[in-house]
């Protein structure tokens, strides 16, 4: 399986990849966020994600400029090792570092270095969070016409939705921030470039567990 989805992203990255670089990353993140899509809710059972990928990534160097560091540069090999560990970790349904099905993308080191080598130094941040705005506690209620869930917030009873892309993007990054381990890899200098990733649930309203995004960040450092 992590055989195809490492192929596939290869011929992905020779074949169309340019087109999203262009489309999403040769702007700032000012005028990513400026676009319509930004504010659009995320369809959780199809949700653009190359663009909630886009929006991770300018919501990072929002904060970078916010602390007066110079802004990530995008890498297509970092975001192609983010997006093969992102894809792993939900649809394999675990959560590390580590990923313990494939020995060649084991460690951060290896998965980046499956598809770029320029880079003396690496890093990764890792994230699980749910994708439906809501307050402390939740209630999950089975809709049998459906037979789907269906998300409330308990203290009001509202049903809970989603957030929007750029919502979502800059609520992961503020998790990462307030947690010091994934603030130093966000605020560290020395890392120049960056790959994000978000893979969601496939299955979001099927399992009484609320939806949630497995998110990557890998960093890369050229000194």
């Amino acid at each position: 399986m992590e055989t195809l989805i490492v192929f596939a992203l290869y011929l992905y990255s020779h074949l169309g990849l340019d087109l999203y670089k262009n489309r999403y990353y040769a702007v700032e993140d000012s005028r990513f966020f400026a676009l319509p899509k930004s504010n659009e809710m995320i369809r959780l059972q199809n949700p653009d994600t190359l663009f909630l990928d886009a929006a991770v990534f300018h919501a990072s160097n929002e904060v970078r400029k916010k602390y007066g560091l110079e802004p990530f540069q995008y890498d297509p090999g970092l975001y192609l090792a983010s997006a093969g560990h992102a894809t792993a970790m939900v649809y394999r349904m675990f959560f590390n570092h580590t990923n313990p099905y494939s020995p060649y993308e084991r460690t951060t080191q290896r998965r980046v270095e499956l598809y770029t080598k320029r880079f003396k130094r690496v890093g990764e941040n890792i994230g699980k969070y749910q994708t439906l705005v809501s307050g402390d506690f939740m209630i999950a209620r089975l809709d049998r016409r459906s037979n789907q869930y269906e998300f409330f917030n308990e203290s009001d009873h509202k049903l809970c939705k989603p957030y929007t892309y750029a919502e979502y993007a800059r609520y992961v990054v503020e998790q990462w921030m307030a947690s010091p381990p994934h603030r130093k890899n966000l605020m560290n200098p020395a890392y120049t470039h960056l790959g994000c990733a978000a893979r969601l649930s496939p299955e979001p309203y099927v399992y009484k567990k609320a939806p949630y995004g497995s998110l990557v960040q890998n960093f890369g450092g050229e000194q």
